[in-house]
C-alpha cells in the first residue's frame, strides 16, 4: 500500500512539473534532496557508531546489568505472567533498559530474544497481553539519551542541541505510561 502511494506522488510531481515546465527544477529538488538523504544517513550512522561504541562500553562495564535489576520488580508486575519465568524477565528488563540508555539498534536483539522466550513458553500462535504489552513498551519506548534528535540538531546548527532533553524525557514518560495504562484497561476489559 505505501508503495502505491508513494509511486502516485512520484507520478503526480513529474506529471505536475511537466505541465508547468518545471522538469529542471524538479531534477535538481530531487538531485539535492537525494544528497541530503546521504549526508544525513551518513551523519546518523556516525552517530549511531559512537554512541553505540559508548554504550557497549556501558553494557561491558555492567550498566545495563545494573538497570535491568533496578527495573526487574516492575518487570514483574508488568508482565505477571512471566514472573515465574526469570529469563522472560531479564530479557525484557535488558531490553528496556538498552533502549533507555538510547542503544536504538543494538536493543533490537535483546527486544527479540524476549519475545522469543515468551513465544517458547505460551507455545501458541496467538500474541499473549504479555507480548502485545511489550510491543507496546519498545514503540513508546523512554530513552533517557536521545542521541539521534541531538545529533540531528547538532548537524543542522542548534546552539544547544540537548536543550530538548527534558521535553523528550517528559513526553516519552507521557507516552509510555498512557501506552502502558491502555494495555492493562484493554485486559481488564476483556476479563470482564
Amino acid at each position: 500500500m505505501l508503495n502505491s502511494i508513494w509511486a502516485v506522488l512520484i507520478l503526480l510531481a513529474v506529471f505536475g512539473a511537466a505541465a508547468t515546465g518545471n522538469l529542471t527544477a524538479l531534477s535538481k529538488a530531487a538531485a539535492d534532496g537525494a544528497q541530503s538523504a546521504v549526508e544525513t544517513a551518513l551523519l546518523l550512522m556516525g552517530a549511531m557508531c559512537l554512541w553505540l561504541g559508548l554504550m557497549n562500553i556501558a553494557s561491558h562495564a555492567g550498566l545495563t546489568e545494573k538497570v535491568s535489576r533496578i527495573l526487574s520488580p516492575l518487570i514483574r508486575r508488568l508482565f505477571p505472567e512471566y514472573a515465574a519465568h526469570t529469563a522472560v524477565g531479564e530479557k525484557i528488563s535488558m531490553n528496556i533498559a538498552a533502549n533507555m540508555l538510547g542503544m536504538g539498534n543494538a536493543a533490537t536483539p535483546l527486544g527479540l530474544a524476549a519475545m522469543d522466550e515468551m513465544q517458547r513458553i505460551s507455545g501458541g500462535d496467538t500474541p499473549t497481553r504479555g507480548m502485545v504489552l511489550f510491543v507496546v513498551m519498545n514503540t513508546a519506548a523512554f530513552q533517557l539519551i536521545p542521541s539521534s534528535v541531538v545529533t540531528l540538531r547538532a548537524a543542522y546548527g542548534s546552539a544547544n542541541p540537548y536543550d530538548i532533553m527534558v521535553h523528550i524525557w517528559f513526553v516519552s514518560i507521557g507516552s509510555l505510561l498512557t501506552c502502558i495504562f491502555v494495555c492493562k484497561l484493554f485486559e481488564r476489559l476483556q476479563k470482564v
